[in-house]
């Protein structure tokens, strides 16, 4: 295989960090990957492994690992896979070292001023061309170079391009969205609904249910789009079913986890921070923004606030007393 350049970075080494670089590299490119911890790059570098996410497992050779942050600050393709509280600290830094940077935002959640990522560049870097890289892909698949599904969420044409040939032969399929915001806020509103379906997986509901709660919720995600003046096409991206499915439908999902905890009579004390689910730190923000009474969403927020029981959910669908 040809190696390419090497203009590209991954900024944070977590298990997604670590699996997008992994895809990318199987396209021929060399890339670096920022680690936090100057210990963990060399780790890294003697073991060939990053054995706290994927002990047992080779990393591609073309993947780089680097404590080097400003090395990785100035490529000309950043993708950012760290933690969403830290965004605001990169875009300072990067509106010193590379204003005119692709940017490819991983992180899913909301912002409390700008409400989207892609808000908060716009607003604070315009120079970058921001992408947002979200959908239905846990990082151990996508890692282990299963196929998985991005939406590339973007109004630049040449940032476009660039993800298109960094993904080109790396077993990850892309489709397109125009509004960068619309896919930022869809990856924070299916963990809302993500716990919805997590608590009706613990009412024991048939199949039909569960079914007509996934139609139910799909509904009220295209009103919660539009209320929020968002692109609601976004919705048939895969970072809008699929995301929402993928969070929603597997035991694997932390915000499915948390619903069907509630469900199942779990005292959970939503302020202790270091439990916290991006569902969570969603639901504030989002009811903030939208405005409207949204039956699926407001019993689940009051669920997790322990003002209702789960088996109100049925009767926000006004499903409890029907025959």
């Amino acid at each position: 295989m040809t190696v390419m350049d090497s203009d590209v970075a991954v900024l944070g080494a977590g298990s997604f960090g670590t699996a997008i670089a992994a895809a990318i590299s199987r396209s021929g490119f060399a890339v670096h990957l920022y680690c936090h911890r100057a210990e963990q790059a060399e780790d890294i570098r003697v073991s060939g492994e990053n054995r706290r996410f994927f002990p047992g497992h080779r990393m591609p050779e073309l993947i780089r690992p680097t404590n080097d942050l400003q090395a990785c600050l100035g490529k000309s393709t950043l993708f950012l896979a760290f933690p969403a509280k830290m965004l605001d600290h990169y875009v300072e830094e990067l509106a010193v070292a590379n204003p005119e940077a692709i940017v490819v935002n991983l992180a899913k959640g909301l912002h409390p001023e700008h409400f989207t990522f892609a808000k908060l560049f716009e607003q604070r870097l315009p120079s970058a061309a921001y992408v947002a890289l979200k959908g239905p892909t846990f990082a151990r698949p996508m890692f282990l170079g299963e196929l998985s599904g991005l939406t590339c969420g973007t109004a630049s044409d040449h940032a476009r391009a660039r993800v298109v040939e960094l993904f080109a032969n790396s077993m990850v399929d892309l489709d397109f969205c125009s509004s960068a915001e619309a896919v930022d806020a869809l990856s924070a509103i299916k963990n809302v609904y993500a716990v919805a379906l997590g608590i009706g997986g613990s009412l024991d509901l048939s199949e039909n249910t569960i079914y007509l709660l996934i139609s139910r919720i799909v509904r009220e995600v295209q009103a919660v789009l539009n209320a929020l003046g968002g692109d609601s096409s976004a919705l048939l991206t895969y970072s809008g079913l699929g995301d929402l499915l993928l969070t929603g439908m597997c035991d694997t999902s932390r915000n499915r986890t948390l619903g069907l905890m509630l469900g199942r009579g779990l005292y959970i004390d939503m302020a202790r921070s270091g439990f916290l689910t991006e569902g969570v730190r969603s639901f504030t923000i989002l009811k903030s923004r939208i405005g409207q009474d949204l039956p699926i969403f407001d019993t689940v927020f009051d669920i997790m606030e322990h003002r209702a029981e789960p088996i109100a959910l049925l009767d926000a669908l006004g499903l409890r007393h029907m025959g």
